[in-house]
């Protein structure tokens, strides 16, 4: 008797974040192209957009008011320990309107990585200092060159954040999470 064939559709995005994280890239930064089953694993085939790879300045505003600049290249997922917490950062797309970039960020836990913002600018994570709990403020500003790309009058090219290097217990990015 023969097989029976039928065909189903599954959602794209948790292939391509498995896909991002198999071969260290951003899954919002890569395109799948094809899939096909070779023996018993699939094949992905996939692409990174030939575009300009997009980069922040990760804000880090402690307790005390200290502040600390860090800039991040996007083209694949940057870590930052912020008072001992080990933080994912990765490329979520750009605000249609301002064409700012917005990130996901997600903080390590003993199971992997929990989710703290899927898709924004701005977070809070709280930590430990000294033994007390306190809230520390993260947020990306978009450089200005990235800003100016923005459609003529949609791009506001005015930042009111200050931007000092503070040398507390801000750690600064890692090379691998």
């Amino acid at each position: 008797m023969p097989r029976e064939r039928d065909t189903v559709r599954l959602p794209l995005e948790p292939l391509r974040k498995q896909v991002a994280d198999a071969t260290g890239n951003t899954a919002s930064f890569l395109d799948i192209t094809d899939v096909g089953i070779e023996e018993t694993a699939l094949e992905v085939t996939f692409e990174i957009p030939d575009a300009d790879v997009p980069a922040v300045d990760v804000v880090v505003e402690g307790p005390d008011g200290q502040t600390d600049t860090t800039p991040a290249r996007l083209d694949q997922p940057s870590g930052l320990k912020v008072y001992g917490e080990l933080l994912r950062i990765e490329y979520a797309g750009r605000d249609a309107e301002t064409n700012e970039i917005l990130v996901s960020v997600a903080r390590r836990t003993d199971d992997g990585w929990q989710t703290i913002l899927g898709c924004g600018q701005m977070w809070a994570v709280e930590a430990s200092r000294n033994g007390d709990t306190v809230s520390v403020t993260c947020h990306v500003e978009t450089p200005e060159a990235e800003i100016a790309d923005a459609p003529e009058g949609e791009a506001d090219a005015e930042s009111d954040t200050p931007r000092s290097s503070g040398s507390g217990d801000i750690d600064g990015f890692l090379t691998d999470d």
